[in-house]
């Protein structure tokens, strides 16, 4: 009888390290996932709530990126959980580029030019070989100065940068290439001494590249 006990109890204790075992070595299936969107994200705790800065990341153009002297387009989304309104400064803070400067909106579409009254077309005119050929005449397109990378955001409110929204960030004048793989260090100010800085980085494809077949010639048959 003592020996069935043993038994039984040796059998209980191994059925313990099998288990043991099984779950020893394993990480959690939510310790591997990744965010969807690749970007840099951050947040600033004030007196009040927080300020965050979600999935900021330069928008991906190809595999061989931006041309040093180009811009380059961002999407960030920002958010004020607090009771204040505020005001975000955004600024580079390394050599990648010159400056940021807020793109699109209503502010920055391009209207026609209109001709001046002097070089409306009238019957005089018209019939004038002087007035046609003069080079006055045909107006030439301004280029409109870049906005500070200023936005209020009231509170409890968000503003979502992107080109597909309308209004969005553009790094202007970039000191060099900008490939997949290389970052920009920004710094989101909020006031009052409220920084955050971030490390930006640029975007991959959300599908990979389609592939160039090569074509063979019937030589190689």
């Amino acid at each position: 009888m003592r020996r069935s006990k043993t038994l039984l109890a040796g059998a209980a204790a191994a059925a313990a390290l099998l288990v043991s075992g099984c779950g020893a070595g394993q990480i959690a299936e939510t310790a591997e996932k990744v965010a969807a969107v690749p970007g840099a994200s951050g947040d600033v705790t004030t007196e009040d709530g927080i300020l965050s800065v979600r999935n900021a990341v330069v928008v991906y153009d190809s595999p061989e990126g931006y041309e040093a002297g180009g811009n380059a387009p961002l999407d960030v989304r920002i958010f004020n959980d607090t009771q204040r309104t505020v005001t975000v400064t955004i600024t580079v803070a390394s050599e990648d580029a010159g400056s940021v400067a807020l793109a699109g909106g209503a502010e920055e579409e391009e209207a026609s030019p209109s001709p001046s009254p002097s070089e409306s077309a009238s019957p005089t005119a018209s019939a004038s070989p002087s007035a046609s050929a003069s080079p006055s005449a045909s107006p030439s397109p301004t280029a409109r100065p870049a906005r500070p990378a200023s936005i209020e955001i009231a509170a409890g409110e968000f503003a979502v940068l992107t080109e597909a929204a309308g209004e969005y960030l553009r790094l202007v004048d970039l000191k060099q290439p900008l490939k997949p793989g290389m970052n920009v260090d920004l710094v989101f100010d909020f006031g009052g001494g409220q920084t955050l800085p971030l490390s930006v980085p640029v975007g991959i494809p959300l599908s990979p590249a389609a592939r160039e077949h090569a074509e063979v010639s019937e030589e190689e048959h």
